[in-house]
């Protein structure tokens, strides 16, 4: 019997072509896993601004105390309504003014200014022509809500998880002024009443709200209590 002629079992140019081996099917799904993948980092990145309300969420971050203060005392600790106890810092007192918000992680630089502009400076504005610390009265402290990315201790992100009757700390010309929250509200931008002059001393804190919106505005009062 002769050997068969090698051409005839060849494959005729028009023949389609079997992939073998690792290549098959890879290449159809190679737009499948790239639209994946896109797809999952489009939602990381939108996801992202939300982090730290779900992070907080999930598990309350321990307060900090990051300068010395008063409140530092044992039988203080106890009673500051924290939901833990705070890891408290021997840093001295501040040279800057600052605000403390140990709940949240707050510590913000605060600063003076004619214009809203002075919040581009990366902290608090001191709301011009009201109180401070020394005069009594009602001080009034504003700040960016988002504008830095989170999480960061120079934004007011997570104001609305604070409790009534947690500790604010205002380091203000080297003296310390311990406030607990009174309570909280939520107001139009029309609500200038809020800087209003009072009889007591208070600290006044407000941001916008709801957050990644202008619309209203969250206020947080505070009663000085040292």
């Amino acid at each position: 019997m002769t050997n068969p002629n090698i051409a005839t079992l060849s494959p005729s140019p028009s023949s389609p072509r079997r992939m073998t081996g690792w290549g098959l099917g890879v290449r159809p799904r190679l737009p499948l896993i790239l639209a994946l993948i896109l797809l999952l980092t489009g939602g990381v990145i939108v996801s992202y601004p939300f982090w730290p309300g779900i992070k907080y969420a999930l598990a309350r971050p321990t307060p900090v105390l990051p300068y010395k203060t008063a409140l530092s005392g044992t039988s203080n600790l106890t009673s500051l309504h924290l939901p833990s106890l705070p890891v408290v810092s021997n840093k001295p007192v501040p040279k800057d003014n600052r605000l403390v918000i140990p709940s949240i992680g707050v510590d913000m630089p605060i600063y003076e200014g004619a214009t809203q502009k002075t919040l581009d400076r990366g902290g608090l504005w001191h709301i011009p022509n009201t109180s401070d610390p020394v005069l009594a009265g009602n001080m009034v402290l504003s700040g960016h809500r988002w504008q830095y990315r989170p999480p960061s201790s120079t934004t007011l992100y997570l104001l609305d998880k604070v409790k009534v009757g947690e500790p604010m700390v205002l380091y203000w010309h080297g003296q310390e002024y311990d406030y607990t929250i009174t309570a909280e509200d939520i107001v139009n931008p029309d609500r200038v009443d809020i800087l209003n002059n009072t009889d007591q001393p208070q600290l006044t804190i407000f941001t916008c709200t709801p957050l990644f919106s202008i619309k209203q505005r969250l206020v947080i009062y505070g009663k000085l209590i040292s």
